[in-house]
């Protein structure tokens, strides 16, 4: 057919050479129809035909079929996109008509034009040198620069520092040897100041030639976004009280530094914990206990340095991380000047505060282990430090070794064997005589011992230690009372008048459990009267907060007696502030006396403070003639120990 038939038949049908077209998904039937106005004409194609047009998407593009129209062959151009899910539609024009043919195209590239300039993304298009070949709208508003003003210059040079410019640009190098996509994060110099884009960047090649590739670079503001996960992350790691960062900071510093074989023998810890805070910050109130503790995080990154991180894993627990050659002398040597620091007192509110810590020491010498592995040997090494100082009410400093490991391994053995000593009811009491310095019986001693299968028994101060220390106070407390009262009460039913049972209670059963509902739980079940019990408080209550006092003076106001443990190594108390009925002196105490002429005298004064106030006396462990014979002097004391019992035992049998 002639070029000029073909374009007088398109306009007297349709009225333009470029019909409208459509095709529906279930149908191959193309659809012709003047640019306003019903169908007229339609093209039935082939499955082939209808599924090449089809494939179009959001995106104008064309597509060329051989066609029946009017019972003769037309070549059809179509120009067109997907509309919707069900159709696809466009303009079409008889492919002799390069006319029509150039019209339908300026028209699709008219639309993608428009949504390239008017899309809310930054769109550059670039060459392999760098060179913009295009710059849409949303580029111009940001960078305030006129597209024609910045085509065939350098994007590196206009927008981006050198650094980032030259690590662009070997990027840009690689990724074009490649001809992969590739996402990329990049700071931008626009007319808001710098700001950081994500740019997704694509290839298109309009030839086979190199010059014919290009990089079309499309990328969004995510300044905000970013800044937002940041400060998002900064709260995560840092510890809002004092400032540091904190144990989720900790944890994934350390596992960075790990990583590498590198960090062996040039990471070290210090954990430091605070032996006295929880007294002191129940004494004070939560509110200046924060205030302690900022004082605490200040004096810690001043003696730190700026080389080290000082960090809050915990209340009042703190990690010092140092890394560099030496690591681990350099922490020792920290380590000693945070004890050196915290004989300094701390002031709040015209009070000083004697601080005292605990400080383990551990240096990363296996690679392939983890952050909790590196902390559970500070934490051994805390402990060890804790075990040497907090007796003695200093502060100290351990360095970790394996042995402290297999001393833990040893320690959980222990535990699980004091689990089993509760089962099978392995702890009992044994009763000790009480009498005054003339021999009169004044009622019984209970000391608990654990009679473990195949060991020596333990009892005392040292079975005390190795139960609080476990965590098992308070049901070691619960025991004494229970079977306490038990045996009086079996007492009273076979008329045996024992006038009162001495306890020892565990500080934790005081502390962390209900002493007082345990105490008259007990003398309500087996009907014994409270002033048949006295409980000996092992520590010092001076130093104790004012909500434990208070539970004393509660026991107390039932009829119990409460004794204050006086030891070797107790500052003299103030007995007119506590709420006690008397005091008890210690074995270790008595053994001093009557050598010591220091332990002569303040024994003298105690004993004579106690008369004046009328509070009892408890001598516990009065073992030698000479320590009884000096005793003596005081006849309203009572007294307990190997030699008292041995010789009022003996005197009674002999009457």
């Amino acid at each position: 057919m002639y070029e000029t038939e073909a374009i007088d038949l398109f306009r007297a049908t349709f009225e333009t050479l470029s019909p409208r077209w459509q095709l529906s998904h279930d149908s191959n039937a193309l659809e012709l129809s003047p640019i306003t106005g019903p169908v007229v004409a339609a093209v039935k194609l082939s499955s082939e035909q209808a599924t090449q047009i089809r494939t179009l998407a959001g995106v104008t593009s064309s597509v060329t079929v051989d066609a029946l129209l009017f019972e003769k062959k037309f070549r059809l151009h179509l120009v067109g996109r997907k509309i919707d899910r069900t159709r696809w539609a466009g303009t079409a024009s008889p492919s002799i008509n390069a006319e029509a043919v150039a019209g339908d195209l300026a028209r699709g590239l008219s639309f993608a034009e428009t949504v390239l300039s008017e899309v809310n993304s930054l769109v550059v298009i670039l060459n392999r040198d760098g060179t913009i070949q295009r710059f849409n709208r949303f580029a111009e508003e940001l960078s305030g620069l006129r597209e024609a003003d910045v085509i065939g210059k350098n994007a590196w040079e206009l927008f981006m520092s050198d650094e980032d410019g030259s690590e662009s640009r070997q990027n840009i190098e690689r990724f074009f040897m490649r001809g992969e996509a590739y996402e990329v994060e990049r700071t931008v110099k626009t007319i808001r100041g710098p700001r950081l884009f994500q740019f997704r960047n694509k290839f298109a090649r309009t030839g086979d030639r190199p010059d014919e590739t290009f990089l079309i670079c499309s990328g969004i503001d995510i300044t905000e976004e970013r800044r937002a996960r940041d400060r998002l992350a900064e709260l995560a790691n840092t510890d809002t009280l004092t400032g540091l960062r904190n144990r989720n900071y900790l944890m994934d510093r350390l596992d960075h530094l790990m990583a590498t074989p590198k960090s062996v023998g040039r990471l070290a810890l210090l954990f430091i914990d605070l032996d006295n805070f929880k007294r002191i910050n129940d004494s004070l109130g939560h509110r200046d206990g924060d205030q302690l503790l900022k004082q605490v995080a200040k004096r810690l990154q001043r003696v730190a340095g700026d080389e080290q991180e000082v960090i809050r894993v915990s209340g009042d627990e703190f990690v010092i991380v140092v890394v560099g050659d030496f690591a681990r002398f350099t922490a020792q040597e920290l380590a000693n000047r945070v004890v050196e620091d915290f004989e300094l007192a701390y002031v709040l509110r015209a009070n000083s505060y004697r601080m005292r810590a605990s400080i383990g020491v551990v240096e990363h010498v296996h690679h392939g282990d983890n952050a909790f592995d590196l902390l559970t040997r500070a934490d051994l090494a805390m402990y060890a430090a804790k075990a040497v100082g907090k007796g003695k009410d200093i502060s100290a400093c351990h360095v970790y070794t394996p042995e402290l490991s297999e001393r833990a391994e040893r320690g959980l053995e222990f535990y699980q064997a004091l689990q089993y000593g509760f089962l099978r009811k392995e702890f009992a009491l044994d009763y000790r005589d009480c009498y005054t310095v003339d021999g009169a019986a004044r009622g019984l001693l209970a000391l608990v011992q654990w009679n473990r299968d195949g060991a020596a028994p333990v009892e005392g101060r040292e079975l005390f230690s190795m139960v609080e220390s476990s965590g098992f106070g308070v049901q070691l407390g619960e025991f004494q009372l229970t079977e306490a009262c038990r045996q009086l009460q079996e007492w009273r039913a076979a008329g045996q008048g024992v006038q009162h049972v001495t306890l020892n209670v565990p500080y934790a059963q005081l502390v962390d459990g209900d002493l007082a509902g345990c105490v008259s739980e007990c003398l309500r079940e087996h009907a014994v009267e409270p002033s048949a019990l006295r409980l000996i408080v092992q520590n010092r209550l001076d130093q104790t907060a004012a909500h434990v006092l208070d539970k004393l003076e509660a026991i107390r106001s039932t009829g119990v007696q409460i004794l204050a443990a006086l030891t070797a190594d107790s500052a003299f108390p103030n007995l007119a502030k506590l709420p006690v009925d008397g005091l008890c002196i210690d074995e270790e105490f008595v053994g001093r006396v009557p050598s010591e002429p220091v332990s002569r005298a303040l024994v003298k004064g105690i004993v004579g403070v106690c008369s004046e106030m009328e509070l009892s006396v408890l001598v516990h462990g009065v073992d030698s003639k000479e320590q009884f014979t000096w005793l003596t002097q005081f006849p309203e004391a009572e007294v307990q120990g190997r030699f008292v019992t041995d010789a009022f035992s003996a005197a009674s049998s002999s009457m």
